[in-house]
């Protein structure tokens, strides 16, 4: 756990050294604030985050493989992945380590956003809904925890950051359109469908905006988030006996 703990410390300190975070976070809140502004400013509009919250989950698409990018393509380009290997340290570890530095990024990004909570709070004269604010932002959490733990076997699997996150926006994206596939090709009721859709991102993190936590979708993050990092534990061990 020592260990883990040191690489974590290294990486965290490495994200908020590095522009890549504020530049991500400064376009994420631009463009967050922008639709805020746009949907208070419609009289007839609710009192909810909720469809603000939603959208978030399809901005994470994009945003955590680039924010997961570097974390070890950065290692295997420069050579100090080696070095790292040969410290007492396993791959395990490695990986579990880089990956929890991501999701301290990814959560500072997203704290910002109860700056939008507060002013909506503010705004409302009945206050809103804290029910579905709340489970909204677990399964953004979950959400962001999973894409993570892909960004990071993408970035275990080669050297270049650009390829590390194309293909973590392209397995991001295969799985957040996986229903409607299951759906419109093979049909809603058949097997194939529902396999298709429960295999799907977007089912699972659309239920949490409901106010309800369905343990089937936590049961979902949670084995999506660990399968991810086993992979790339084990692709990083290949890279051990090479």
């Amino acid at each position: 756990m020592r260990s883990m703990a040191t690489i974590w410390q290294r990486e965290v300190g490495g994200f908020f050294a590095s522009p890549i975070l504020w530049v991500l976070a400064a376009g994420f809140l631009a463009f967050f604030g922008l639709v805020f502004t746009g949907y208070v400013a419609n009289p007839g509009v609710q009192a909810s985050m909720r469809p603000l919250l939603e959208l978030t989950g399809t901005i994470l698409l994009f945003v955590t493989p680039l924010l997961s990018m570097r974390l070890l393509a950065e290692e295997l380009r420069s050579g100090t992945l080696e070095l790292l290997m040969t410290s007492p340290v396993n791959d395990w570890q490695v990986i579990s380590g880089k990956w929890l530095a991501a999701v301290v990024a990814l959560v500072v990004m997203m704290s910002f956003t109860l700056i939008h909570v507060v002013m909506m709070y503010r705004m409302a004269p009945n206050g809103i809904d804290s029910g579905p604010l709340v489970t909204s932002y677990l399964g953004i959490a979950l959400l962001g925890m999973a894409l993570l733990a892909i960004g990071t076997l993408t970035s275990s699997m080669t050297a270049n950051q650009v390829v590390a996150a194309f293909l973590g926006v392209m397995i991001t994206m295969v799985l957040w359109f996986m229903p409607f596939l299951g759906q419109q090709v093979f049909g809603a009721g058949t097997a194939v469908g529902e396999i298709l859709t429960y295999i799907g991102i977007s089912e699972h993190y659309l239920n949490f905006g409901q106010g309800v936590v369905d343990t089937r979708d936590v049961v979902y993050f949670v084995t999506l988030t660990v399968g991810a990092l086993f992979v790339a534990t084990r692709v990083l061990e290949t890279r051990r006996w090479r």
